[in-house]
């Protein structure tokens, strides 16, 4: 009789064990949610004579560029587009891709952040280079108030 009884708990206690092991832990895995990205929409206008450029931006948390920029010249074909870049430091590189006499261009642009209200666009020599031009030399570029973009209320 003892030896059934200890035959029956060494089973029960084999049978308890492996089930046991195949039992698997469930795992809590946190969930963080991603921090929101804000944006923050500034628009800016330079008048040259009678030419007015009127640029809206976002601008993002990871300091990306985005927004639209449109050139009204007095008498000139207008020319309007998308601007998409980075801010590095004080100062924004982006892509213009604009329309402009039935035809789409892309070209680099360059804007030196001067303090919270002025905006001053660079130009230097320009190379076309795979269907857009660009800046050939980025460190040549001059800053000198050609055309200054001041703050401005945004439209709704």
């Amino acid at each position: 009789m003892k030896t059934v009884y200890l035959f029956c708990n060494v089973i029960i206690i084999a049978v308890l064990s492996s089930c046991m092991k195949n039992k698997k832990e469930d795992v809590v895995v946190p969930v963080v949610a991603a921090p929101m990205e804000t944006t923050t929409k500034e628009c800016y206008q330079a008048i040259i004579e009678k030419d007015t450029i009127t640029l809206t931006v976002d601008v993002n948390s990871i300091n990306e560029f985005t927004g639209e920029l449109d050139y009204s010249y007095a008498q000139k074909d207008k020319s309007f587009g998308t601007i998409l870049g980075n801010v590095k430091g004080d100062t924004i590189f982006a892509d213009y891709t604009f329309q402009s006499e039935g035809k789409t261009s892309i070209r680099e642009l360059a804007f030196l952040k001067k303090d919270s209200n002025t905006l001053v666009e660079g130009h230097g020599d320009f190379v076309e280079m795979n269907g857009k031009v660009a800046f050939k030399d980025k460190s040549k570029l001059k800053f000198d108030g050609n055309v200054i973009y001041t703050k401005i209320d945004c439209k709704e």
